[in-house]
């Protein structure tokens, strides 16, 4: 592509953790990459700083079966789509399946949160390794696990239109007295300090039975650890009273409004996400990344390994919904977000540090500041 329009595409690499304080400087700056990938609902935040694409999106939508409803949501900013949806990398939860047969005499992943939260005490009951998943303040898989137990026990941070604020609910303490259970009965410990590559180490280690992660455990378990690897199986995100629901994390493009070149970044992003190119580069990953457009949905790779169809069910199914949910993936659902409040509401709980009545009058306080609604 670079060739035919005579440009030079400059490619930089910056660490996850590192790459919100690049963001912002560039825009303080006005100088900086042409493109920015977003995560999640930052194109909510920078919305004043993003170029219009939705002819751009809008012809992606028609050629390729439509973008998913949260993908949509992330992208599409008050009507205006302010960057070009990339990819998932979708959490499932990789588990032992010699671990779950020792202690339950079977391999069946639980389906509810109540099948999970007995899970995993009988796996600790029968002195197995049991289930870990981060409580930190880490960007990927705390939010992605505890969002959606919030949700699925039908607890919301605020009602539809972000007008009132809704977690002080009896259903957000029925998912702390829940999830401070599954701490309790069935956690191995250290979690509470756990970042994102905790788990993936307690894994590969046979230190836990079961964990969220994106596919990047079990293809460093194939190439590393060939028997941890054959009894691996995956699992999605358990349902709960309210539903299933999941939140997978996502990444989409967007053109800054400070770029000389706006119509050319356009171009570039309408190469990438031609079929031509983008079908063999979600195919290379194998898995690890999946596809925005349903025209993806049943790539001919899923059928090469069927221990890692949860992956691509996880966004299939259309569980997938966003930070802020059932209102919109605003600046505010952004800065609750990004401050961990509802990774807080469990874990402050599940240390002991509040009752789970105080952990929700405490997180409903922090989302009402974050909101203007207090």
């Amino acid at each position: 592509w670079a060739a035919e329009k005579g440009v030079e595409v400059q490619i930089e690499r910056i660490a996850a953790n590192d790459l919100p304080a690049r963001l912002a400087a560039a825009v303080q700056a006005q100088s900086g990459p042409d493109i920015i990938q977003m995560w999640d609902n930052w194109t909510w935040l920078f919305e004043d700083n993003l170029v219009d694409v939705t002819a751009e999106a809008q012809e992606l939508a028609d050629k390729y079966g439509g973008f998913y409803e949260d993908m949509a949501a992330y992208a599409n900013v008050n009507g205006t789509w302010r960057a070009i949806p990339y990819c998932f990398v979708p959490n499932a939860f990789p588990y032992r399946t010699d671990f779950f047969e020792a202690a339950l005499g079977n391999t069946e992943w639980p389906d509810t949160a109540d099948a999970f939260i007995e899970t995993a005490a009988a796996l600790k009951d029968a002195g197995q390794p049991t289930f870990g998943i981060a409580l930190g303040h880490s960007f990927g898989d705390p939010p992605t696990f505890w969002y959606p137990w919030l949700w699925i026990h039908g607890g919301h941070e605020v009602n539809e239109d972000a007008s009132e604020v809704t977690l002080d609910s009896p259903e957000t303490l029925a998912a702390v007295e829940n999830a401070v259970k599954l701490f309790n009965t069935g956690f191995v410990s250290g979690t509470l300090s756990w970042d994102d590559s905790s788990n993936n180490r307690a894994y590969l280690a046979g230190q836990v039975a079961s964990t969220i992660n994106g596919a990047s455990i079990y293809f460093v378990a194939k190439r590393d650890f060939p028997d941890i690897a054959e009894v691996t199986s995956h699992g999605l995100h358990p349902a709960g009273p309210a539903g299933r629901y999941s939140y997978q994390f996502n990444y989409s493009n967007g053109i800054m409004k400070y770029s000389p070149n706006p119509d050319l970044a356009k171009e570039f992003l309408m190469y990438i996400m031609d079929e031509a190119q983008y079908g063999p580069w979600l195919a290379s990953g194998e898995g690890y990344d999946v596809g925005v457009l349903h025209a993806y949905d049943n790539a001919a790779f899923w059928e090469e390994d069927p221990k890692i169809l949860a992956y691509r069910d996880a966004v299939t199914q259309g569980t997938g919904r966003w930070p802020g949910w059932p209102g919109p993936p605003n600046a505010a659902a952004a800065r609750v977000r990004n401050d961990y409040i509802i990774v807080d509401l469990f874990a402050k709980a599940c240390s002991g540090e509040f009752t789970p009545e105080e952990a929700v009058k405490w997180a409903a306080g922090q989302v009402a500041r974050r909101y203007g609604l207090s």
